[in-house]
């Protein structure tokens, strides 16, 4: 019997039925959000709701800098929180505004700006009210979200904590964008790196990830982009 009225959590169409191929193909896509860079935006269609973006680069490298650039374009047309626990508020806010005026915003279609946001835990499937109502929810850096009594956690609950954290995203329909920082390991060998433990739990999740690198001599970085839906893509990105 054909399905009706299709409901999505996000990206994915609500679990326990069969659907049409026709009917999920000619289904009105959501409206999405822009990045600020639109080779971005062109592979991946920008920031869909209930979506999970990660990014990830040596320390460094520019990932405040990018994701805030990313938060300012994103609330030109929708409701952002960036949380940040390792660059100070009032910092992070003139970084926020100097990065909407840049991208031709204004003062108040910038993100709300916290230091810190609760990651809900297993099983619980309410977010923090604020971060129910918001489209676009950047945590930057993810690991510093976390409750000390989940600082220890095991590879295994890891991944199940960025599973669940996705869940709840899907559901209350608001877009995720994840960072972490790569160290400089040294490595066992030559020519041998060990995975970072982020690398793992993002490459579970990510509907969309980025790398960033340095590019040697230049004001610019490189970014490669993985999207689920559209392929890769390695290009570079302004930073000034």
């Amino acid at each position: 019997m054909k399905q009706t009225g299709l409901h999505f959590d996000g990206p994915m169409v609500a679990g326990g039925l069969g659907y049409n191929v026709e009917e999920l193909v000619d289904s009105p896509a959501p409206a999405t959000f822009s990045t600020g860079v639109d080779w971005i935006d062109q592979l991946t269609g920008g920031i869909a709701p209930g979506s999970v973006w990660t990014v990830m680069g040596p320390t460094g490298v520019g990932v405040t800098t990018f994701v805030t650039r990313l938060a300012a374009a994103s609330a030109r047309g929708s409701e952002v929180i960036l949380a940040n626990g390792h660059v100070p508020s009032r910092h992070l806010a003139a970084l926020v505004q100097k990065a909407a005026q840049g991208d031709g915003g204004t003062t108040p279609s910038t993100p709300r700006v916290a230091s810190w946001l609760p990651v809900p835990d297993i099983g619980d499937d309410s977010w923090d009210g604020a971060c129910e109502h918001a489209d676009v929810v950047v945590l930057d850096t993810w690991d510093e979200m976390w409750r000390p009594d989940r600082w220890q956690m095991s590879r295994g609950e890891r991944i199940a904590d960025i599973r669940w954290l996705r869940e709840v995203a899907r559901s209350v329909h608001t877009a995720v964008v994840l960072t972490a920082r790569r160290p400089r390991f040294a490595g066992p060998g030559p020519g041998i790196t060990p995975r970072h433990w982020a690398e793992e739990a993002f490459d579970d999740v990510a509907d969309v990830g980025i790398e960033l690198e340095w590019e040697t001599g230049s004001p610019w970085r490189l970014a490669t982009v993985r999207s689920r839906s559209g392929g890769s893509r390695r290009d570079r990105i302004p930073f000034h």
